[in-house]
């Protein structure tokens, strides 16, 4: 059998690590296709058929279409006896997790475990960490490109499984500008029962991880919440338009989206999924990807209806439009005003019942109608635009 399975690797490399090198490579119709090429050439020229020699030129020189190429990546297996099954494990990791062929994740196109090498699709668009500008300052469309990652991860979740290495550098740039997912050499299977010890596994993305997880040592059992920590750092890093944000500190002043974009309101929206995402305490992190799906969901509804959000307590939050810093409150010196209703006559027919809300940081204050904004939320009421 061919190296590679037939796939042509081309020079030079498209990139290298630690893990390995990987290439552009041809599949290997192309390859056979361009091998006749050649095997036909000297016949041509022999018997003067040059008609035949331009077009047989053509076929073996003509640029390889989207379909022929893939990026085949050959695995590094080092001489030590332990860092070598180390690196087989994470081989076999990945073959495994994308041969379940899941929406959203990176194609497998072909494989040889014993031989150590993988093809996958190839990115021509690259990684979200070579164009960390690409949603910078747009919420909606972060949201609505990182929602189908959440997602791809909840389904992971579903099934035990956890990524445990999301960041920028990981997360691919479809042509059609859908995001995928790749990378699952130290992904959580749940189903193996020995399960390798990986130096990546005790150090993993330090600027990714969640401060609970990064304890220098295995984790014996590592729950979803991992992943959604590290979504979040994600989504932080998409709206940003930045590589890297230091522990849970996105409320900070020089990292907070709010203060970063001053007059987008949308921001408000997306640090209060980063409050769910990125803290200090597991338990104050969403428990799995499925949980963040829903809170997604709930927030692009929110920014494209114009209907209320809703905090990390469950109520209202509702963004000043003066500062856009602070939030509404409930008012407890004014309260609520009864405002009289009258008809073409002049003549009272009811009560208009009014709620005044105060801003928390500038003061500026908001009439809500009806009584509780709780209702405009459950009727999918929103503001009128001036």
């Amino acid at each position: 059998m061919s190296k590679y399975g037939g796939w042509e690797l081309i020079e030079p490399p498209l990139g290298a690590g630690g893990q390995g090198t990987v290439y552009k490579a041809r599949n290997p119709a192309r390859v056979a296709e361009r091998a006749r090429c050649l095997d036909h050439f000297r016949e041509l020229l022999d018997r003067a058929r040059f008609a035949e020699f331009a077009e047989a030129s053509w076929l073996y020189a003509r640029p390889d279409l989207p379909n022929e190429l893939g990026a085949l990546k050959v695995f590094n297996i080092p001489h030590n006896g332990r860092e070598a099954a180390e690196a087989v494990g994470r081989l076999k990791n990945e073959v495994a997790v994308l041969k379940e062929n899941r929406p959203g994740l990176i194609c497998l196109l072909d494989a040889n475990e014993e031989e150590h090498w993988m093809v996958t699709e190839l990115m021509p668009g690259g990684t979200l960490e070579k164009h960390p500008d690409k949603f910078e300052g747009e919420a909606v469309a972060a949201l609505e490109a990182f929602r189908y990652l959440v997602a791809t991860v909840a389904s992971l979740h579903k099934d035990k499984k956890v990524h445990r290495d999301i960041k920028p550098a990981n997360v691919f740039i479809r042509e059609s500008g859908e995001l995928v997912l790749g990378d699952f050499g130290i992904v959580y299977l749940p189903e193996q029962r020995e399960r390798l010890t990986c130096t990546n596994e005790r150090v993993g993305s330090r600027t990714y991880m969640p401060t609970w997880a990064d304890l220098g040592e295995r984790l014996e059992e590592v729950d979803p919440n991992f992943d959604v920590y590290m979504l979040g750092k994600l989504l932080w890093c998409m709206v940003s338009g930045r590589l890297k944000l230091p522990l849970w500190y996105h409320r900070k002043p020089e990292f907070d989206l709010t203060m970063k974009f001053p007059n987008e309101e949308a921001m408000h929206l997306v640090n209060l999924i980063l409050d769910k995402c990125v803290v200090e305490s597991a338990s104050d992190c969403l428990a799995s990807a499925g949980e963040l799906l829903e809170v997604v969901n709930e927030t692009l509804a929110s920014l494209k209806n114009g209907t209320p959000g809703r905090g990390k307590d469950g109520n209202l939050r509702l963004p000043c439009r003066i500062c856009g810093k602070g939030y509404y409150q409930t008012d407890r010196l004014y309260g609520s005003l009864h405002l009289p209703l009258y008809d073409e006559s002049s003549r009272v027919i009811g009560q208009l019942l009014l709620r005044t809300f105060t801003c928390d940081v500038c003061t500026h204050y908001e009439f809500f109608s009806p009584c509780n904004p709780e209702e405009a939320a459950t009727r999918g009421w929103k503001r009128l635009k001036s």
